[in-house]
């Protein structure tokens, strides 16, 4: 499964919302490519890119992903 709830993301990885939402707010995850919020509201996380950006950090993403950025 690629992408999860907000919810379940914080049971797998131990972060809390608030931190999600912070690395959302400091531009650190990119909309659409580490995170979304669907038609529900709900804020859904994709652990590939999350994994990625763990790796590779968010200066490397936006060169690879520069369509993504808003």
């Amino acid at each position: 499964m690629r992408w999860v709830k907000l919810k379940r993301y914080c049971v797998l990885t131990g972060d809390t919302t608030d931190a999600v939402h912070g690395k959302r707010k400091r531009g650190m995850w990119i909309e659409g490519l580490h995170c979304k919020v669907a038609e529900d509201g709900n804020l859904w996380v994709n652990l590939d890119m999350v994994e990625e950006w763990i790796q590779k950090g968010t200066a490397e993403l936006i060169r690879n992903y520069p369509s993504r950025v808003a």
